[in-house]
C-alpha cells in the first residue's frame, strides 16, 4: 500500500474534522498558524492541503478573512450542479421546483449498486418536475438511503428553505461536493410526454447522476430527463 504524503494526511484530518461535525457549513476553520500549530506541521504543508480541498470546493477562501467550510447556496447550487440553459445560450436561471411525489420504497438493483447498500434496503423515491420561465424542462427522479436521511418526511422535503442540497446539508450532514454524471440519448414515454409538454416519441437526454460526499460517499441518486426542444445540457470545465 502506497504511504500517503505529509499533507495528505493533513487534508484527511481536517477531512474526518468536517465529517465528524467539528466545523460546521459556513463555519471558519482555525487560522493557519493556529492549525499548522495543532497539527504539528509548517504552513507550507497545511496551505497545500487547504489546496486541494479548495479545488475540490469542500472550503472556500474569502480574501482578508480566513478559510471556510463551503455553504449550498443557491449561486453554488446553481453554476456547480445545475446546467440547463436555453439553446445557444451560456447563463443559467435558478429553476422553480414541484414536488410530484414522495414515497418510501426498496432499492433496487440498480439504486443499491449507485448507493452502496444491499439491495431491498429501504429508501425514498422523489420526482420531482423542474420549471424555467414557466416552462417545465426537466424531471428528475431522486433516490436516497433511509440510513441517511431517517427523518425526512414529505411536508419537510416541500417546506424546505433553499435548495435540496441546501436541506441535505443543513438537517443531515450530508455536504455533496461532486457529482458524477453520464448523459443518453431517449425518447419521451407517455408519461414523460404529459409532465414535459411533449410528443410521445420526442427527444430526450437522460442525464444520470450520483452525488458524493466529503469522503467520496454516495449520497445521492438522480436521473433527470431533460426536454430538448428550447434547452440543452451546458458544462463548462476549466484547468
Amino acid at each position: 500500500m502506497k504511504a500517503i504524503t505529509a499533507y495528505q494526511e493533513v487534508k484527511q484530518k481536517i477531512t474526518n474534522d468536517l465529517v465528524s461535525g467539528r466545523f460546521f457549513m459556513g463555519q471558519a476553520l482555525p487560522a493557519e498558524k493556529d492549525l499548522a500549530k495543532e497539527l504539528k506541521v509548517s504552513i507550507g504543508t497545511l496551505r497545500k492541503a487547504v489546496d486541494e480541498l479548495v479545488a475540490e470546493g469542500i472550503v472556500i477562501r474569502r480574501q482578508g478573512k480566513g478559510t471556510y467550510v463551503a455553504e449550498h447556496d443557491e449561486q453554488r447550487l446553481l453554476y456547480y450542479f445545475f446546467h440547463v440553459v436555453k439553446h445557444n445560450a451560456e447563463h443559467k436561471n435558478y429553476p422553480k421546483v414541484e414536488l410530484v411525489s414522495f414515497q418510501s420504497a426498496s432499492a433496487n438493483q440498480e439504486e443499491a449498486t449507485k448507493l452502496a447498500m444491499k439491495e431491498g434496503s429501504p429508501v425514498w423515491r422523489i420526482v420531482n418536475r423542474l420549471f424555467l420561465d414557466q416552462t417545465c424542462v426537466l424531471v428528475d427522479h431522486i433516490t436516497l438511503s433511509k440510513k441517511q436521511f431517517p427523518t425526512l418526511t414529505k411536508a419537510a422535503f416541500a417546506q424546505r428553505e433553499g435548495s435540496i442540497y441546501q436541506l441535505y446539508q443543513a438537517q443531515y450532514g450530508q455536504t455533496v461536493v461532486r457529482t458524477s454524471e453520464r448523459l443518453r440519448a431517449g425518447a419521451a414515454s407517455k408519461q414523460y410526454a404529459e409532465w414535459l409538454d411533449l410528443k410521445v416519441g420526442a427527444p430526450v437526454i437522460m442525464i444520470r447522476r450520483l452525488a458524493l460526499g466529503i469522503q467520496d460517499e454516495p449520497i445521492e441518486w438522480r436521473i433527470s430527463t431533460l426536454n430538448t426542444e428550447h434547452h440543452e445540457y451546458f458544462s463548462e470545465l476549466g484547468i
